[in-house]
C-alpha cells in the first residue's frame, strides 16, 4: 500500500506538538495524507496549506462534530479536504439514527459545492443491534449516497464482534474510508445512550493542570478499551480482507491510520513508526 494517512489524534491528547507540527511529523514518518481530529481553528488556513504541502501531505479527510460541520466545511475545502466525518454521535433508537443521518444528509449538501461527502466514524455502540439491525445499518440506510460515504474503524468493528469484512460487503458502495487500527479483542456493543441523554463525560470534574477525574466506570471503561490496541499485525483484524473487500466495493477508498494507546512502554510515535512499516511490509 502506497497511499496511507494518519489520524492526527494518534499523537495523544498530551502531545508536545502543534498541528503544524504534526503534520510534519506524518510526512517525515512517511504517510502521504493526514485526517484531521480538530486544532485548526485559530491557524489561517494558508498556514496549514503551506504545511501540508511542505511535508508533501493531503489532507482528504476530517473528523468534525455535527455541531461544527456548518462552520468548518469552508475551512476544510480550501486544504482539498473531500470527506468530513463525524467521529460520534449519542443514538440509541431506529428513529435517532434517523435523526443523525438527516444532520448528515444537510451538511453533505453544504458540502457538495465544494466537493465534500459528509460521513461517520464507528465505535462499538453502533453495532448495537435493534429492530434486527445495526444501529450504524440504519444510519447508513437512512443517509443520501449522493450526500454521505463512511468510514469504517476496523478496530472498534471486530471489538463489538463484528466481522468487518462482512459489514463492508453489506453496504457495497458506502464505504468511502477505513481506520487501520490493530485490536485485540472483543468487549461486544453495549447499548449507547439516546440523542436527549447526557453524555457519560458531560459531568466530568478536572484536577489543577486541566486533566479529566475519572470516575471508576470511565476508568474501567477506558483500560478495556485502551489493552485492546495492540501493536499492528497481532490482533484479531484480517487486513488484507478487508483490503480486498474496501477496494473491490468503492473506487479511492483511503486508509488512515489511528493509533490510540502505546505499548510497550514505547513513545506514541515510535508506536506510528511501525504501524506503517507493518502496513507497507503486509499490504
Amino acid at each position: 500500500m502506497d497511499k496511507i494517512s494518519l489520524q492526527l489524534y494518534s499523537f495523544g491528547m498530551d502531545s508536545p506538538l502543534n498541528l503544524l507540527e504534526k503534520i510534519k511529523t506524518a510526512g517525515e514518518i512517511g504517510f502521504t495524507g493526514i485526517e484531521f481530529a480538530g486544532g485548526y481553528a485559530d491557524i489561517p488556513v494558508g498556514d496549514v496549506k503551506k504545511a501540508l504541502a511542505d511535508a508533501g501531505v493531503t489532507a482528504d479527510s476530517a473528523h468534525v462534530g455535527l455541531q461544527a460541520m456548518e462552520n468548518d466545511i469552508p475551512y476544510l475545502a480550501e486544504l482539498g479536504t473531500t470527506r468530513v466525518i463525524c467521529p460520534m454521535a449519542q443514538f440509541n433508537t431506529a428513529e435517532e439514527a434517523k435523526q443523525i443521518a438527516e444532520e448528515l444528509n444537510k451538511f453533505g449538501k453544504m458540502g457538495a459545492k465544494y466537493g465534500i461527502k459528509t460521513g461517520y466514524h464507528n465505535h462499538t455502540d453502533e453495532y448495537y443491534k435493534v429492530d434486527g439491525k445495526y444501529l450504524f445499518d440504519w444510519l447508513i440506510e437512512y443517509s443520501d449516497p449522493e450526500y454521505t460515504s463512511f468510514e469504517v474503524d476496523c478496530g472498534w468493528c471486530s471489538a463489538a464482534g463484528v466481522d468487518p469484512v462482512e459489514f463492508i460487503n453489506s453496504h457495497k458502495g458506502r464505504i468511502s474510508a477505513i481506520h487501520v487500527k490493530e485490536n485485540g479483542g472483543v468487549m461486544g456493543a453495549k447499548k449507547p445512550r439516546g440523542i436527549n441523554e447526557p453524555s457519560l463525560f458531560a459531568s466530568l470534574k478536572f484536577d489543577e493542570n486541566g486533566k479529566p477525574i475519572f470516575p471508576d466506570e470511565i476508568k474501567r471503561m477506558l483500560e478495556e478499551m485502551d489493552a485492546l490496541n495492540v501493536p499492528q499485525g497481532t490482533g484479531i483484524v484480517d487486513w488484507k480482507a478487508v483490503k480486498a473487500a474496501a477496494d473491490a466495493q468503492c473506487d479511492d477508498v483511503i486508509y488512515v491510520v489511528e493509533r490510540e494507546v502505546s505499548y510497550g512502554g514505547k513513545s506514541r510515535v515510535d508506536c506510528i513508526k511501525e504501524d506503517i512499516a507493518w502496513i507497507k511490509a503486509n499490504l
